[in-house]
């Protein structure tokens, strides 16, 4: 995957939201801060939205073989992500005639934040898919690709080591950390570092200036107290997106590059050997953040 020079803006992603057609919505908050209108519960019925690069509407991020996770929202008559939502919703996926997923899939998300749902299901083959959700109107496609295809990491990769920005050394990337009161506690080693130190780790890519609200929440507010509860032997470090943004410089950084991203946030996670065991993009709440940190202990 190529990495554009920009991620995608608030304005882009909220024009992007299709309902019962099966749009898409990247979680990717770029440099351009646009007030959005606010989400509010619907007036009417109910329709499934992607949030997540699905094939169609942007390179898809979903691979065959490995347990893969997309999350969804419901759309409002109006067309805005709702906030009345059930805590739970039947998903079915299907390749031609093969049913590869039916069950419950639960409500997710952050107080404050839209609500979410997560599906997790094992693409046996590359190729099209159709989501359906029960008492949903129409269904969602999303296509299939072969892991070797994309840059992203997976579940069972080793680690990328990368010069993330430090408070001791910012490598080049300013603010180190977008987060209003200050730079987080999160920048204390480096990607590199961290993989060589005897315990697990955790990197956040996101930039919580421009990705405060909507579906992404707060990503980073949930890892740094997540966080507070692991064993002293973890890292776990927070990496910015673009280069200088107060400068007007969008340049994405090379913790970016070096992950292959297109959106934010993304959480990946790995064992004291360095191996991925959990990865989370576009969105993600406490109870998910909880879950991948455990995969690694």
């Amino acid at each position: 995957m190529t990495v554009p020079q920009r991620l995608l803006s608030r304005r882009q992603v909220l024009t992007g939201i299709l309902g019962a057609s099966g749009g898409l919505v990247l979680i990717a908050c770029g440099a351009e801060d646009a007030a959005a209108p606010t989400a509010t519960a619907p007036t009417g019925g109910l329709s499934l939205g992607a949030r997540f690069a699905d094939g169609f509407q942007a390179p898809t991020v979903i691979t065959a073989g490995t347990p893969q996770r997309a999350p969804y929202v419901l759309i409002g008559s109006d067309g805005w992500p709702a906030t009345d939502v059930p805590d739970q919703i039947q998903l079915t996926v299907t390749s031609g005639d093969q049913v590869v997923f039916a069950g419950p899939v639960d409500r997710h998300g952050e107080p404050n934040a839209i609500p979410y749902f997560p599906l997790v299901f094992t693409p046996p083959s590359t190729g099209d898919y159709s989501v359906r959700g029960a008492g949903l109107p129409g269904r969602h496609r999303l296509r299939v690709t072969d892991a070797a295809k994309l840059g992203l990491i997976q579940v069972g990769d080793p680690m990328r080591p990368v010069d993330s920005p430090t408070l001791d050394d910012p490598h080049g990337v300013d603010p180190i950390c977008t987060r209003p009161n200050g730079p987080c506690p999160l920048h204390k080693v480096t990607v590199a570092e961290a993989i060589n130190l005897p315990g697990p780790t955790a990197m956040l890519i996101s930039t919580p200036r421009f990705c405060q609200t909507d579906v992404c929440g707060p990503a980073l507010e949930v890892l740094i107290a997540a966080a507070g509860d692991l064993d002293p032997s973890w890292s776990v470090i927070h990496a910015e997106v673009y280069v200088a943004p107060e400068d007007n410089d969008f340049t994405l950084t090379p913790t970016v590059g070096a992950y292959d991203l297109s959106f934010e946030p993304s959480l990946v996670v790995a064992d004291a050997d360095g191996i991925v065991t959990a990865v989370l993009h576009f969105t993600m709440d406490t109870p998910e953040v909880s879950a991948a940190l455990e995969s690694a202990t």
